[in-house]
């Protein structure tokens, strides 16, 4: 049984082999000129005198050398930016063509490959150049969209030929000419209450609004930045998100009691005693239980408004403004019993529980209130800048 395995494989092997020998020819057949190289340089590798890969190899090969330098030689006869990226494209292809066929010696006496090396290395220099040359043009342009362009034109030309004459010096500068500000103010608060106590709940506002906006931004060219950083830095912010809580109040805690008085009667039947004479019959009792389950509630409600805008930092002009309630709710039961247990019933037992809890403090409303905001205050922004 051990050689089962084996003789398995010996049978299927041969199927196999005459499967993979005809994938190269496949491809051919059907113009798939590149994947049929590589094909028949496997086919080769394993069976160097396989005479279909001999013979078709050099054809293959042939017609993708025609077809890719056709392709550089048209690119670069128009007029397009990135002409010469296409060439290089082109040459690429070949040069790995040519990497596979010289790693084959059974290949290597059918076909002569092409070392297409230095047409990469000059196609690369070209298009470096020309990518340099473009991002300093969009730079004069003096404006964030262009410098934006040029950034790119910049880290392209670094990836062709790193280290490519003062392209990362220029790639810095464009980024910081095309890199847009936004600031997020401290909260504002308008309300009865003593500022100082809402004042910790207002920073945790502002700073989870920051955390929110700077996790949802997919963009590398917004900043975003609390007002004392852009104040401490003497930055102008080109987006403004402005937030003021108004008329915030927090209810008196509203007290709910309740409660159900309990009584249950059972019959308690005493055996007959048949020791004493005359014998005794046996006796019927009742006896009561009683007992009270109090049931108690105490909630608490928050009101007010959460108003945002989102200002331009350049016209100061509102972009956007939302008005959000700064509403939340809190509330806490329990119910305790007084009395024979043996009154309860198993649903009353499953009421008791609960403990007496004190309400939040106005700073834990607050924080509650204005915690639903946090995602339609990122929502708004982000429709703004996301696409910057």
């Amino acid at each position: 049984m051990k050689n089962t395995p084996n003789c398995r494989w010996w049978l299927i092997a041969p199927f196999v082999f005459a499967l993979s020998c005809k994938s190269g020819e496949k491809l051919y057949n059907k113009g798939r000129y590149d994947e049929a190289v590589i094909a028949f340089v496997k086919k080769l590798r394993k069976s160097p005198t396989h005479q279909t890969s001999l013979t078709l190899l050099p054809q293959a090969y042939a017609q993708s050398v025609q077809l890719h330098e056709k392709n550089a030689s048209a690119a670069l006869g128009t007029s397009a930016h990135f002409k010469f990226e296409t060439a290089l494209r082109e040459y690429q292809v070949l040069q790995n063509l040519y990497n596979n066929i010289e790693a084959c010696p059974a290949c290597l006496t059918v076909v002569t490959p092409k070392d297409y090396r230095n047409a990469i290395s000059s196609s690369k220099d070209t298009a470096a150049a020309s990518r340099y040359e473009r991002g300093m043009a969009l730079l004069r342009n003096g404006d964030k969209f262009s410098a934006r362009k040029a950034y790119s034109d910049f880290q392209a030309a670094l990836a062709l030929v790193p280290d490519y004459k003062n392209a990362k010096e220029m790639m810095d500068q464009a980024y910081q000419m095309g890199m847009a500000i936004l600031e997020v103010r401290d909260v504002a608060l308008v309300s009865q209450y003593d500022q100082r106590s809402l004042e910790p709940g207002a920073a945790v506002f502002r700073d989870n609004v920051l955390n929110n906006l700077r996790a949802k931004n997919n963009n590398s060219f917004v900043q975003i930045l609390p007002e004392s950083e852009v104040v401490k830095n003497k930055i102008h912010a080109d987006y403004v998100v402005d937030i003021r809580v108004e008329d915030f109040l927090v209810s008196k805690p509203n007290i709910q009691k309740n409660y159900r008085e309990l009584v249950k009667t059972v019959e308690i039947v005493e055996p007959a005693d048949t020791t004493k004479r005359p014998r005794q019959t046996e006796k019927v009792r009742k006896e009561t239980y009683k007992g009270v389950l109090y049931f108690n509630t105490v909630s608490v409600v928050t009101g007010g408004n959460i108003v945002c805008y989102l200002i331009d930092g350049a016209s100061d002009d509102d972009m956007e403004k939302i008005v959000l309630p700064a509403d939340a709710g809190w509330s806490n039961s329990f119910c305790y019993f007084k009395g024979d247990e043996r009154v309860l019933t198993p649903e009353d037992r499953k009421l008791i529980g609960g403990q007496d809890l004190p309400s939040p403090t106005v700073g834990e409303l607050f924080q509650a209130a204005v915690a639903k905001s946090y995602g339609e205050i990122t929502n708004i922004v982000m429709k703004h800048y996301s696409s910057y």
